[in-house]
């Protein structure tokens, strides 16, 4: 016996689009789950991106306003992939409404925002769902049943890595991921949330930390029009990154087992 569920993405950039082919080949993919997800509706201020959406993968309807994604009866999940400064509101919003809400990382710009999250979905009693992608990569997924088989037996140490390079440019613009006020941290929430989503479900919780951070490339052009962090600019004036480019860390976890954590966006 099968379900329909009813699915509406907010923000159809790069990672919406994920989301909805994601969503698109869920009953491929997990045949037994009994659930079929519906594309309701999706919603971006840009048209194209939508209409392009509505093309690719089914939606039935789109709209400019990602409020009327929550006022639709037909939608049950809700995926908020918008930038991260407009996160809060979004997921208040859509579990005021009684939707489950499938939020990219990270959720808040800090603690408080994403504890507010996290307090307001408890209360609502919803399912809440946050994008640590990388958790579920068929060999992370062996080395977890290895682990817990204790075929490599005890874990002493623990070694996690996640450098990029969108950032490596120092003409790249300064779009929203280099300003704290609407990105939050830098790589702290960006690239170390998954080193360390990985770390605590390999080798445990953590009870102690010491860490640093660093920004190597400390101002940036500002940008002409809207876009992304690749976009490029070789004249015009700059301003200053107000977040991390860098974050590493030494751990030791509960269990006794040391670890190191380290992070980059800015690896050529």
């Amino acid at each position: 016996m099968t379900r329909e569920v009813g699915i509406g993405v907010i923000a159809m950039g790069w990672m919406g689009m994920t989301h909805s082919r994601a969503y698109q080949q869920v009953v491929n993919r997990f045949p037994d789950s009994g659930v079929v997800p519906r594309l309701k509706v999706c919603a971006d201020t840009d048209s194209d991106r939508t209409n392009e959406a509505c093309r690719r993968f089914g939606f039935e309807r789109t709209t400019e306003d990602w409020r009327e994604v929550l006022d639709d009866p037909g939608v049950e999940v809700v995926s908020i992939t918008s930038p991260n400064w407009l996160h809060r509101e979004m997921c208040l919003a859509a579990l005021e409404a009684g939707k489950h809400v499938f939020c990219e990382k990270p959720v808040g710009r800090g603690p408080s925002e994403t504890r507010e999250i996290a307090a307001a979905a408890h209360a609502a009693g919803l399912l809440t769902f946050t994008g640590f992608c990388y958790r579920w990569s068929p060999v992370v997924q062996h080395l977890l049943a290895l682990i817990k088989e204790g075929r490599l037996g005890q874990v002493t140490h623990y070694r996690g890595r996640f450098f990029c390079g969108y950032g490596h440019n120092p003409k790249s613009v300064l779009s929203w991921r280099f300003e704290r006020n609407k990105a939050g941290f830098g790589v702290l929430g960006d690239l170390m949330s998954h080193a360390l989503d990985m770390a605590l479900m390999l080798a445990g919780p953590v009870a102690e930390v010491v860490s640093e951070n660093e920004t190597f490339i400390s101002e940036r052009p500002i940008p002409s029009q809207a876009g992304t962090h690749f976009a490029v600019s070789e004249d015009g004036p700059v301003a200053a990154v107000t977040n991390e480019d860098y974050v590493g860390a030494m751990v030791r976890f509960a269990n006794g087992a040391r670890g190191t954590l380290e992070v980059c966006r800015v690896i050529g």
